[in-house]
């Protein structure tokens, strides 16, 4: 892939009151005053090591996200857990530093084995071009990671979009796919895929991304 069309901005889905983001038209200002809204979790068992990503809502905002994801397929839910549960041991500042009462850890989904290897190199350059630190990541045991809104949203389209994939090659220009992206692409096709109203935003990203490969 040599190029990927940027969507005008009149063509972007409107955002629900809690999709918006606010800051003087910079992305990546949440309505959340600066706190992180995504956070990385790594975890290694006997079958090796997982990334679990999740996004961090109010419990309120969370349940009415999942209501409308039902109305518009009853098939279509939220996998939500505490942010206790989740994070509760957590030696991250970021605990500390906010009040996480009635929030919730939405599961984004988790990528291990080939999946995690192939979406890497993507989590490093992303976090290191945001100046968080990616090498905890690449140590063994429990490790936690929060992010900002944009860099959420760029990792959560990567890895919704990897998980159906079987092959590696695709895998990996998915990735390259989503990391030359602008914020303003990433925000548009985040908005597409989580639609109740666009079952095939994931299906389109792919297609976009990986169909030059043969």
């Amino acid at each position: 892939m040599t190029s990927h069309p940027t969507p005008d901005a009149d063509a972007t889905p409107p955002l629900g009151p809690e999709e918006e983001t606010i800051g003087g038209g910079q992305f990546g200002s949440s309505v959340y005053g600066g706190r992180p809204t995504f956070a990385l979790v790594r975890r290694d068992d006997a079958d090796g090591a997982s990334l679990t990503l999740y996004e961090l809502l109010p419990e309120a905002q969370a349940t009415a996200r999942r209501d409308r994801l039902q109305r518009g397929n009853p098939n279509r839910g939220l996998v939500t857990e505490t942010f206790g549960s989740v994070f509760g041991e957590s030696a991250d500042s970021e605990v500390d530093r906010w009040e996480w009462d009635a929030w919730v850890a939405v599961k984004v989904t988790q990528l291990s084995e080939s999946r995690l290897r192939a979406i890497l190199p993507l989590v490093r350059e992303t976090l290191g071009d945001a100046d968080l630190d990616e090498s905890a990541l690449a140590t063994g045991g429990a490790t936690e990671v929060f992010l900002p809104e944009t860099v959420g949203v760029r990792l959560a389209l990567a890895f919704l979009g990897v998980k159906p994939i079987q092959r590696v090659d695709r895998m990996r220009a998915f990735c390259r796919g989503i990391a030359r992206m602008s914020d303003e692409e990433c925000y548009y096709w985040h908005a597409k895929c989580r639609s109740p109203s666009s079952p095939n935003g994931e299906k389109a990203l792919r297609t976009l991304l990986t169909d030059h490969v043969n």
